[in-house]
């Protein structure tokens, strides 16, 4: 997996911002302070994943607002929305939004850091799985158009033989092909091609 992007600590109160990015650094992690919604959006890098606190109740664009404008641009993210104010209709549309948590001030500081860590680890599984799916995605675009009907069989589960009956061409062919797909989707077994295809079937879906 790749290492996990810095926390972006997103609240108007100078305080709060300078007492998160403490309490993180004690814990070695990173993390990049931002008084505003806006100055967030504006140092975001396209395509950068973001985990972050956010304070709901910012001044101009609000934390809810900012959930819905990265949702919007398609930005994948992991975020834990701080409030002094919360309740439980708020708590229900920053979830609805794309928050990954939901915590009130005052908060306890252990249980803060357990949900970021919580926060960052789902990050950084979604950001692998999307890799992978990257990887056999390219992967997959190599192969000819008679190496995609031998897979799509073996797939279905159908030995050599078998594929070579649907193909009409000979066990020796279907062999040859076979052996093409496995060394081209980088598939060492079977179960490494099926999950390539699951990969491929989600990322259809």
């Amino acid at each position: 997996m790749k290492a996990a992007p810095p926390i972006a600590v997103i609240d108007d109160d100078a305080r709060i911002r300078e007492a998160l990015t403490l309490l993180l650094a004690k814990s070695g992690i990173a993390s990049q302070p931002f008084e505003s919604a806006e100055s967030f959006l504006a140092a975001l890098v396209p395509g950068q994943p973001v985990c972050g606190l956010v304070d709901v109740c910012l001044p101009c664009m609000s934390g809810l607002e900012l959930l819905k404008a990265l949702k919007a641009r398609n930005v994948e993210t992991a975020l834990i929305m701080i409030s002094g104010h919360g309740n439980v209709p708020m708590a229900v549309e920053a979830m609805r939004e794309g928050a990954v948590h939901f915590i009130e001030k005052p908060f306890d500081p252990e249980t803060l850091l357990q949900l970021v860590d919580e926060a960052r680890e789902r990050l950084m599984r979604r950001e692998d799985a999307r890799a992978r799916t990257r990887e056999a995605r390219a992967l997959y675009a190599e192969l000819t158009a008679r190496e995609k009907d031998v897979m799509a069989l073996l797939i279905e589960g159908l030995p050599n033989k078998l594929v070579a009956a649907r193909l009409d061409i000979s066990t020796r062919t279907a062999e040859h092909h076979r052996a093409a797909v496995m060394r081209k989707m980088k598939a060492r077994t079977l179960s490494h091609l099926f999950h390539a295809a699951a990969l491929l079937a989600a990322n259809e879906s």
